[in-house]
């Protein structure tokens, strides 16, 4: 869950896309993500499971810069520097710490990356005004399928991500902004302004 959640904000972030075929697109997801020092969006949600009758929305907000990343959503913040995890649970009052090693790198690019070999991508629109494209999972493990759709200048306009679970998630832009100059510290959790945190050292 927590991955296919990393993998949509990892699409978010990489806004305003250049692209020819449906694999092109989506490859161009990765290159456009490395090519700026770093990204923001706030962004709306909408969480849908028809089955148990289930409509919600949210807002939250995400930052990246390289393997570095801030994610805030739903009460929870996840902050990580590439090296350790935080995971904040702000109404709980309580840090998680754990470490992140080569092999559970969680950041919304090395996601992006490790999906890109495992999924076929195809355009379920593709004209002057709207373009949208299909990608799945060739193993259907984490997500049955996610659905990119852009505006005529190849900006994102809505991801609708279809779980195997019945849930949906639906996200939809407000804000971006790139190369801000984030300075290191965002991307670490400062114990010293949540005195009252419990924190649970898991390295």
């Amino acid at each position: 869950m927590k991955k296919t959640l990393l993998l949509i904000i990892g699409i978010l972030l990489s806004i305003n896309l250049s692209a020819q075929t449906a694999e092109e697109f989506f490859n161009n997801v990765i290159e456009k993500t490395k090519s700026y020092n770093d990204v923001s969006i706030v962004f709306n949600y909408r969480i849908i499971n028809k089955e148990a009758n289930i409509h919600e929305t949210m807002s939250g907000y995400a930052s990246m810069k390289g393997d570095s990343y801030k994610l805030n959503v739903d009460g929870q913040e996840m902050i990580s520097d590439g090296k350790v995890l935080w995971t904040h649970l702000i109404d709980d009052e309580e840090v998680m710490i754990s470490e992140i090693t080569e092999d559970d790198n969680n950041s919304p690019l090395a996601i992006i990356e490790s999906f890109s070999n495992n999924v076929t991508v195809s355009f379920l629109e593709n004209n002057a005004e709207t373009k949208a494209i299909e990608i799945k999972e060739n193993d259907g493990e984490n997500f049955e399928k996610i659905i990119l759709t852009t505006d005529k200048d190849l900006k994102i306009k809505k991801v609708h991500a279809y779980l195997s679970d019945g849930n949906e998630f639906v996200y939809e832009i407000t804000e971006f902004t790139t190369n801000q100059n984030l300075p290191d510290s965002m991307f670490t959790f400062n114990e010293s302004l949540y005195p009252d945190v419990e924190v649970i050292d898991m390295r």
